[in-house]
């Protein structure tokens, strides 16, 4: 089968969620969605191990993985050009070299563009310190994989455009986590704007905390039982947690009027698109319409898309990285382009776990092709000696038919010489089809035809394996009767009685017929 699975991993810092799809030519399948709570205040060590142990104990494919840096780890730009197509590309890194005040060599570019117009391009350019895609690697590689691509957190979100028909209006795609809120305006389901807000999930816990006097791990359990706001309301339930909404509607507030502020290409939203763990918080969607404005909604699965049966029936919001970064390896639903892992970071595969089993692929290819060598050797012995017997064979009856002659060294060409001279012969002594010659067809039609019958033939035409002729009646019985006779010569093969039309002056039947002779002399 032409398919594979795609692990998409979101290493979050409060947990690890991982989306397992399997990929093929018509569409994907998402096959498997697990999360893993990390260990609270552990060693970069031993969060690795733990999840290297968790992925091992689900069985999720390693094969094909692929991750994204974080977005606070990164910075963005978005750059505009009068222009479209491949200059783009060659202009993104002088637009940055121009006006962002690092060396070039220091970082890693990757972009997106969103096209505007025929004659314009907007691009969201990301810039990623080389030191921090090191680092992320090095820890990706110490969990035993090597991720095939390197996304960016937020952007990637826009595979899931494609996938679950999010590009028909401009979104706001509003990604709550534990430690910071990520924000991504998707344009024709193409990511524009990407920001990072350090205000989310966590803060809220610790709002609850404060307001309640208790422990953060009993404000979390708090805030997961008893919501952010007050029952059946979309007011906070403390002030300390007010204020820490307000910083999310204020922040997001600011990125959605920069974007329909810009006089040159206005971008107005038409919905915000609730993802991320907190985005499951109840009466969440209702706050935020009612401080920003705009339509507020959780991420969904529609019912008519083929292969999200698990995505639908689990938490959708939690694992849309997951699933975005998933669709982003397959062939069919990626909308993305960005990949943070360029040159001295671009991929290769490691081939030397298959070391031994090409060693044995190859002996047994070499001694396929030595087999077969030996096998095509043995046929030409064995065909050489089959055409020397048979021209040994053919030479001797040859002398057999020829006595008079020496027995030839190409036997098959002495017997065409002899055919072509007897053909030749035949033509001169006028003998035709059959074996017969002309005088003898004559007279067999001649004999064949009752002279009691007023029927006679001409325009007679003698042809190599046929005679044609046309003829007169008095009535077609009588033609008919010539017919039945000339079918009882052995030498014809058939006698084919054709085109019979009346003669009013001569009262009688003209007819065409066709003899053909038994045997082919050419055969």
């Amino acid at each position: 089968m032409l398919s594979k699975k795609i692990l998409g991993l979101d290493l979050g810092s409060f947990s690890m969620k991982a989306v397992e799809l399997e990929a093929g030519l018509r569409g994907v399948e998402v096959t498997a969605m697990e999360q893993l709570v990390l260990p609270a205040h552990a060693a970069p060590e031993e969060r690795e191990a733990t999840i290297q142990l968790f992925l091992e104990q689900k069985n999720l494919s390693r094969d094909h993985v692929i991750t994204a840096l974080s977005a606070d780890r990164a910075s963005q730009r978005h750059l505009r050009f009068p222009f479209s197509g491949k200059r783009v590309d060659q202009a993104v890194p002088f637009e940055i070299d121009e006006n962002v005040p690092v060396n070039l060599e220091d970082v890693v570019i990757t972009h997106e563009k969103v096209p505007a117009s025929p004659t314009q391009t907007n691009v969201l350019a990301v810039l990623a310190p080389r030191n921090e895609v090191e680092l992320y690697l090095q820890s990706v590689r110490r969990m035993e994989m090597e991720p095939r691509l390197v996304e960016v957190e937020g952007a990637v979100l826009a595979n899931l455009s494609g996938y679950l028909q999010l590009a028909d209006v401009g979104r706001l795609v509003l990604d709550i986590g534990h430690a910071k809120t990520t924000l991504c305006l998707l344009v024709d389901g193409k990511p524009a704007l990407l920001r990072t807000i350090s205000v989310a999930g966590r803060h809220l816990t610790a709002a609850i905390a404060k307001d309640e006097r208790m422990a953060l791990e009993a404000a979390e359990n708090l805030k997961h039982d008893s919501g952010l706001f007050e029952a059946f309301s979309t007011k906070p339930r403390s002030a300390s947690v007010r204020d820490v909404l307000e910083q999310i509607v204020r922040e997001t507030t600011r990125s959605v009027q920069s974007a329909i502020g810009d006089p040159l290409d206005p971008i107005a939203p038409a919905e915000i698109l609730l993802v991320g763990g907190t985005a499951a918080a109840e009466n969440l969607p209702e706050y935020l319409e009612e401080r920003i404005g705009l339509r507020c909604q959780r991420l969904h699965v529609p019912d008519d898309v083929e292969g999200s049966a698990m995505l639908a029936n689990g938490d959708v919001g939690t694992f849309a990285t997951a699933a975005a970064l998933a669709l982003r390896g397959s062939t069919t639903e990626r909308i993305t382009k960005m990949d943070l892992r360029q040159g001295a970071f671009s991929y290769v595969p490691d081939l030397s776990g298959l070391r031994g089993q090409l060693s044995l692929t190859i002996a047994i290819f070499a001694l396929t092709v030595l087999l077969w060598i030996a096998g095509l050797g043995t046929q030409l012995w064995a065909e050489r000696n089959h055409q020397a017997r048979a021209n040994e064979k053919l030479a001797q009856f040859y002398s057999e038919i020829f006595p008079q002659e020496q027995k030839p060294r190409n036997p098959t060409r002495a017997f065409e010489e002899k055919l072509r001279e007897a053909r030749d012969l035949a033509s001169h002594l006028g003998v035709m089809g059959g074996g017969v010659s002309v005088l003898e067809v004559l007279r067999q039609i001649s004999e064949r035809i009752p002279p009691d019958l007023d029927v006679s033939l001409y325009d007679l035409r003698l042809e190599r394996h046929s005679v044609r002729a046309r003829g007169y009646s008095p009535d077609f019985e009588s033609v008919d009767k010539v017919r039945q006779e000339l079918e009882k010569v052995a030498v014809f093969d058939s006698v084919v009685l054709s085109d019979v039309v009346n003669v009013p002056r001569r009262s009688g039947k003209s007819f065409a017929l066709t003899i053909k002779f038994a045997g082919n002399p050419d055969e």
